[in-house]
């Protein structure tokens, strides 16, 4: 295994490509429908839901990091998608009309702002889902996922914990099938449905595993890095930890699994 944790290059996993292409999978978009990406990012879903409504459809994405929201732009405009747009908006807070879209699509977006599915409590009233189920039309429906296991950030978690005792961070927003129906349920949803995917993927070796998973916990590993004597101790635990996880060529492979949700806004 080669030695080095820290001159690897970000590379995006794979499995995001494939739970995105999953969750849409899973839908019964059709040309013409008028659809709601929220959370676009790097346009996972948007894209491929594209595909499916075609050009008599139109689809809206919204995200509320800046970065994305750029870069989004300029792709929706290079592969020239005249019904595509993408704003800049917290999907808490929408200033679309009731009842606007014909089927929204939340994928592996973070829902820590409207449950605990460590203790299954619904938080701040669910500003996400509300608001999800207030511009979807009756009768339509809501795509969503989530994480419910990602084995690289476990292995991260477990090494900066043995480092920085205080930390309590997981590096991801870890769901449950449970919670989700409760959540839905209170929104207003009906007709949940639940399904499972799981995606392998290979790191080329250690150090693109380090430049993957580290952006999650950029705070902690600065830390770390302070104290030379931990950083060392840190590295020779991930090589011991990761060893188990090498193939022949030194590559790393790991697995994530996420739930894949659909739930519909009843017609009264």
């Amino acid at each position: 295994m080669t030695q080095d944790l820290w001159g690897g290059r970000y590379r995006e996993s794979a499995v995001w490509v494939e739970t995105a292409q999953a969750l849409i999978a899973t839908t019964e978009l059709r040309p013409g429908m008028r659809v709601l990406d929220i959370g676009s990012a790097g346009g996972g879903t948007l894209f491929p839901a594209f595909d499916r409504i075609g050009p008599t459809g139109s689809i809206v994405g919204i995200e509320v990091e800046e970065d994305w929201v750029e870069w989004l732009r300029k792709e929706i405009s290079r592969r020239a998608i005249g019904s595509a747009e993408i704003l800049l908006m917290d999907g808490r807070s929408m200033s679309f009309p009731d009842v606007s879209f014909d089927a929204v699509i939340v994928g592996l977006v973070g829902l820590d702002n409207d449950y605990d599915f460590d203790t299954d409590r619904i938080l701040n009233d669910a500003p996400l889902m509300r608001e999800t189920f207030r511009v979807l039309k009756p009768g339509c429906t809501l795509y969503t996922s989530n994480w419910l296991w990602q084995e690289d950030n476990e292995w991260m978690g477990e090494l900066v914990r043995r480092r920085l005792p205080d930390c309590t961070k997981r590096g991801y927003f870890a769901g449950t099938g449970e919670g989700y129906v409760r959540l839905l349920e209170f929104a207003g949803f009906k007709e949940i449905r639940l399904a499972h995917f799981e995606g392998t993927y290979t790191y080329e070796n250690p150090a693109e595993w380090a430049a993957c998973v580290a952006y999650m916990w950029e705070e902690e590993i600065e830390r770390i890095k302070a104290d030379p004597e931990t950083l060392s101790s840190f590295e020779r635990d991930a090589f011991e930890l990761l060893a188990g996880h090498v193939d022949s060529e030194g590559k790393v492979a790991y697995t994530r699994s996420a739930i894949l949700v659909t739930a519909r806004r009843p017609l009264a």
